[in-house]
């Protein structure tokens, strides 16, 4: 396998048990089911999840609708202190940041959108919410960059980006001014140029969903912001830059 890889899941009725030769995080983003793991029992939900050791026996039952984030790490890319915090018991109480990452991170794989490389993305950034509950604001802007960089056409604000590294809308600014040398809003803005840029040459999109992918209204207002950005439109982009055949 990668070193991770992520996937949405439902269980249904009474699967057989099974164990995997890697460590698994189940994440429920919906519903509820009953698991048994290495004998321990417990109801996961919105508010409980687990952490599966490799070669751990592992049964499900699931009586109504469900729904769960499934993160299959090597364990080798997993720390001992991450792993020893749940040697005594493999649930654990989603915290808020868990919480939002998870809920992100099911909004892209309902897109269908992810690439072979979005696990090993992905993977550090959960797995940093659930070592500790108290990194630096650093740490948590440095993932928050990555995990906007997956995915720059979600609905990201200031706003909701202050609240992912846990600061008010000021600090933000100032500590990513000083890491970065620019604001939060330039950065996202001139990201998602880019990735625009990247789909008109290298996709066949037609440019009108191009402009819906990334939060525009329309393809007029997408041509705007394009010549203000790079002095030129889409269709011009496109026609110097396209990888594809003419």
């Amino acid at each position: 396998m990668h070193d991770a890889s992520v996937h949405l899941r439902s269980y249904r009725g009474n699967p057989p048990d099974e164990s995997h030769p890697f460590v698994q995080i189940v994440l429920p983003v919906a519903g509820t089911f009953e698991i048994d793991v290495g004998g321990r029992q417990s109801a996961l939900s919105r508010s409980i999840g687990t952490l599966i050791y490799r070669q751990t026996s592992h049964e499900l039952s699931s009586s109504g609708f469900n729904r769960s984030l499934i993160l299959d790490i090597d364990e080798r890319t997993i720390s001992a202190q991450l792993l020893d915090k749940f040697s005594s018991s493999p649930f654990f109480e989603i915290g808020q940041r868990t919480a939002m990452l998870s809920r992100h991170m099911a909004d892209v794989l309902q897109k269908g959108e992810q690439d072979k490389t979005s696990g090993n993305a992905w993977a550090p950034i959960l797995i940093e919410s659930l070592a500790d509950g108290k990194v630096d604001t650093l740490t948590r802007l440095r993932s928050l960059r990555a995990m906007i960089e997956i995915d720059p056409f979600m609905p990201w604000s200031i706003e909701r980006m202050a609240d992912h590294v846990g600061v008010s809308l000021s600090r933000l600014q100032a500590v990513f001014r000083e890491q970065f040398d620019e604001t939060p809003h330039l950065w996202l803005a001139n990201l998602r140029m880019e990735n625009i840029c990247r789909l008109l040459s290298n996709s066949p999109l037609p440019i009108a969903e191009i402009a819906d992918r990334a939060g525009f209204s329309d393809q007029t207002a997408l041509t705007r912001a394009m010549k203000n950005a790079i002095g030129t439109t889409p269709a011009a982009y496109r026609r110097a830059f396209s990888q594809r055949p003419q």
